[in-house]
């Protein structure tokens, strides 16, 4: 069984990772590498791109409400905490992603100079071509049971974020959830979920649909199933990931490390091409029970997994290995930490939601099918009244 500060597996007998054999010699001069370069600087760009977009539609849906005369904000302090929480998820979870570039890089300096590169020059641009920081990260917070007992929790909140954000995003008329499925998955979970919490209190409730009767054929399937099968292509690879068989054999470790990012986000992107027409559930009382069955299979799904890694991690180097692990690597910090802001954001939205409920009376479940909301510290409104995005009291 791997020691919980175990490295990733493909160790050479000489204790030299194999990726670091047998390498070509580095270009002579100045180190460039235009496409390894073009991915790494790709790839920040989409993080800060898609925290631009949706932190502009934020500030776009406070503005429209602080200038309507027949709506209210809601509660100041509900939005000023999830945003602070989203700014410290961030600014946690990224200082220990750029500390997990810099000793990766530091790795792979050490074990290349042993062969044929001088520590005296920067190699960014072979070190990128040369590493799959992708990969190497997933590896180091998953292999070790105290490490995974940290990074399993992730797939957990990812799975209740894409749930949330079908049951409660498209009924409130949030039609870009593919960008904070996306930036969960590139940024942090726990970053996009406060965004979405957010944008959740700051959404005005869309127009009451018009009665469905004699509107809609009722159907028994619909995009319930997509989701259905998205936690079952999640909690199932998360599960099977605790297995040591998955650390030591690379090509059976991607695909099913690969398959959850993959689940997650087939519905969002459906949501993004497809007319809504076409992604609607209008048998909605059926589909309101299906999600009940699905939050709980997932919390359950969710459960056994933490009772099980839970066991493995504790028998293995108890309850002080499991909190070492938190600060022993910056990739696992990284995410360990991402998972400890999703439970505080999670824990936060409940709290307020029950003390919302207890201090007024809540809209009834019809109602809220129907396209009104009861979030929290928000004014109870019925619905955008035209294009100026004027509101109208209840």
């Amino acid at each position: 069984m791997a020691p919980p500060g175990f490295a990733p597996p493909s160790y050479a007998h000489q204790n030299i990772p194999e990726r670091y054999m047998h390498k070509e010699p580095p270009p002579p001069g100045t180190d460039t590498n235009g496409r390894a370069y073009f991915i790494f600087f790709s790839y920040l760009g989409l993080c800060f791109s898609l925290s631009v977009f949706i932190i502009y539609k934020l500030v776009r849906n406070y503005n429209v409400l602080s200038k309507s005369n027949t709506a209210r904000l809601p509660d100041k302090r509900h939005v000023r905490t999830f945003a602070v929480l989203a700014a410290l998820s961030l600014c946690t979870t990224w200082y220990y992603m750029f500390n997990y570039f810099r000793v990766s890089y530091q790795a792979w300096a050490m074990w290349r100079s042993r062969f044929d590169i001088s520590q005296g020059q920067m190699h960014w641009g072979l070190w990128l071509r040369e590493t799959s920081l992708f990969r190497e990260a997933w590896e180091t917070v998953i292999v070790g049971n105290a490490r995974y007992w940290w990074s399993h929790q992730i797939f957990f909140f990812a799975c209740g974020l894409g749930l949330s954000l079908e049951e409660r995003g498209i009924r409130r008329g949030i039609k870009y959830t593919w960008a904070f499925m996306l930036l969960g998955q590139i940024v942090a979970i726990s970053f996009a979920t406060n965004l979405y919490l957010l944008t959740l209190l700051l959404t005005p409730p869309p127009p009451s649909p018009p009665s469905s009767t004699g509107v809609y054929r009722r159907k028994w399937l619909g995009p319930w199933l997509i989701n259905l099968l998205s936690i079952v292509f999640t909690i199932y690879p998360a599960y099977q990931l605790a297995d040591e068989h998955y650390w030591y054999h690379q090509k059976e470790f991607m695909p099913m490390l690969l398959t959850p990012h993959v689940a997650l986000l087939v519905m969002p992107l459906l949501r993004a091409i497809i007319p809504q027409k076409y992604l609607s559930d209008s048998n909605v009382e059926f589909a309101g029970t299906v999600y009940k069955f699905i939050w709980a299979a997932n919390n359950f799904g969710g459960g056994l997994l933490f009772v099980r890694v839970t066991g493995l991690a504790y028998n293995y180097s108890g309850a002080r290995g499991i909190w070492q692990q938190l600060f022993e690597h910056p990739a696992v910090s990284s995410v360990a930490f991402d998972a400890i802001f999703c439970w505080i954001t999670w824990g936060t939205w409940w709290a307020i939601q029950t003390r919302t409920v207890t201090e007024r009376p809540a809209i009834d479940d019809e109602a809220e099918k129907e396209g009104a909301w009861t979030g929290a510290g928000s004014g109870r409104t019925d619905a955008v009244a035209d294009g100026d995005s004027s509101l109208r009291r209840r």
